[in-house]
């Protein structure tokens, strides 16, 4: 690095470092695979439930699987370099298949097995993708149907084999997730997921041994990142069920008892309102939710009726996956103190590979309890919004990345910094020329007890400039008289209510818990 360090490269340090000095011990996801392939090959790594029976896979089954699909896909001509779409989902084949793509050196765009094929090809387009593959359960799209492992020829010829990976090139590509094809195209390294994978590995201190349950889909960061590649960084077991029922999900528990589940909010309040069971599973040490906010209210409830410890984590696509998490070894008045006995519970605290500080405008540091923008920097930043320079300048400005997520900092009795989300810079209505946060009136409506779920939009008024609407889902105990608008007047000026009340039989999210305001603002002419 010559000269001053420009704002794309001070928002890949970490701690003074920069990304060019690898952190990690090794510095891809596939050569920690790999060492654990060659440590430990007949672990359990991945057992699948989208069958109708486990079928689990040892570190060794999935080298080798991999390896002859990596084949596969060489005799179609995708090697080294080849832009890849692919739609995978929770089963053998698309995790196998993510695992080809690596060995092959194929940066891959991720797309939803149930995108519209016109949303897959906009977001492809970006990159010039070369080659379309279709996962087992890829409602749509163009592309080749990737075939089951196990139906492969013995007899395809011998691939490129493996070869070491630039740390620092693209490995994947996630569409952010606006409710349009427009949305931009994050571009994340192979070093990026190892950093945050060993940021996982020392946070929640996995080891060999552990067990995670995941439902998450793979085609988001989460599932990806956390349930799949983090597991496999620390050695780990996990099991993958193909997605969540309320009613399946605590035999799940039972049965293979993991030390931990990841799950999103809503997750967890389709698991309290069923939940039989007395106390937590046994072996289950505590839940991570992210993704959307969790309510105060919510995490009481949960802890409550199932007796089951949630950790808040928080991160974006743009940063791999996750940038906070509460702490494990956090004490009981701590852990009140910041997830139950709170307004709204905090994400926690930075892990290991990232810095995470709330911003003033000026680029100052907000004073703990002061609302400012949440910003990161780090080796687990996204390298670039692909093809959109504009856009990522904007998001490094300073040297920062810039979530667009307002929130502060509050410290515990150790020391240790404590990050809590108010809301989003975007997610702001301007009602007769005052500012109103759409997520914390989303948030004052989820809290009360007659309502299941809720999410405002702004919508273009001619005399307020813009006016709210609120939708809500209301819980099968409501009454019908509930009066929403004097249940907001506590929180709210009057002048700032929702100018209407809407029920819905359900708010449109994506499959991660994020409220698509896009989608409701198209539903809601439709119903006023």
């Amino acid at each position: 690095m010559t000269g001053a360090p420009t704002d794309a490269e001070r928002a890949h340090t970490y701690l003074g470092t920069p990304n060019s000095r690898i952190l990690t011990p090794q510095p891809t996801v596939l050569a920690a695979f790999l060492h654990r392939v060659a440590v430990q090959p007949d672990a359990p790594y991945l057992t699948f439930l989208d069958g109708p029976e486990p079928v689990t896979l040892t570190y060794l089954d999935v080298d080798r699987q991999s390896r002859h699909m990596a084949r596969w896909l060489s005799s179609i001509g995708v090697t080294r370099g080849t832009q890849v779409c692919f739609s995978p989902s929770n089963d053998l084949t698309s995790v196998v298949t993510l695992y080809a793509l690596l060995r092959s050196g194929c940066p891959t765009l991720l797309t939803n097995p149930g995108d519209p094929e016109s949303r897959v090809r906009q977001q492809a387009a970006v990159l010039g993708v070369d080659v379309f593959l279709r996962g087992p359960k890829a409602l749509h799209g163009p592309g080749v149907d990737v075939p089951d492992p196990a139906a492969l020829p013995a007899t395809l010829p011998e691939g490129p084999g493996d070869s070491a990976l630039d740390p620092h090139a693209p490995a994947f590509f996630f569409g952010t997730s606006g409710s349009t094809a427009a949305s931009k195209i994050v571009t994340q390294s192979h070093y990026n997921g190892a950093a945050n994978a060993y940021g996982l590995l020392r946070h929640h201190g996995l080891t060999p041994g552990d067990r995670l349950l995941g439902c998450l889909p793979v085609h988001h960061v989460n599932g990806l990142h956390f349930t799949v590649f983090g597991v496999a960084v620390a050695g780990a077991h996990v099991v993958l069920d193909a997605g969540f029922d309320p009613f399946r999900y605590p035999s799940l528990l039972q049965t293979y008892r993991p030390r931990i589940a990841s799950v999103v909010p809503s997750i967890l309040e389709a698991l309290a309102q069923t939940w039989r069971l007395t106390g937590a599973p046994e072996g289950l040490d505590y839940v991570v939710t992210a993704a959307a906010p969790l309510t105060a209210s919510a995490a009481r409830t949960v802890v409550e009726r199932t007796g089951i410890r949630v950790l808040q984590g928080y991160g974006l696509t743009e940063t791999t996956n996750f940038s906070t998490t509460m702490p494990p070894d956090v004490d009981a008045e701590t852990y009140r103190r910041f997830l139950l006995d709170c307004e709204i519970p905090s994400v926690g605290t930075p892990l290991f590979g990232n810095e995470v500080r709330v911003l003033r405008p000026d680029g100052s540091f907000a004073r703990p309890g002061e609302v400012g923008e949440i910003c990161m920097r780090g080796h687990n930043v996204m390298t670039e919004y692909a093809a959109n320079p504009e856009a990522t300048a904007e998001a490094f400005a300073d040297g920062w990345f810039h979530s667009q997520d307002t929130g502060f900092e509050t410290h515990d009795a150790v020391g240790r910094t404590y990050v809590t989300i108010t809301g989003r810079l975007k997610n702001i209505a301007k009602v007769r020329g005052e500012a109103v946060s759409l997520d914390e009136m989303d948030r004052v409506l989820r809290g009360m007890p007659s309502i299941r779920d809720a999410a405002c939009v702004a919508v273009p008024d001619r005399y307020l400039g813009e006016k709210i609407i609120a939708a809500v889902v209301w819980s099968p105990e409501a009454s019908p008289d509930v009066d929403v608008r004097a249940a907001l007047r506590g929180h709210f000026a009057e002048n700032l209510l929702p100018a209407q009340v809407v029920h819905l039989a359900e708010i449109p999210r994506t499959p991660t818990g994020k409220v698509l305001r896009p989608q409701l603002r198209e539903i809601l002419p439709n119903l006023r």
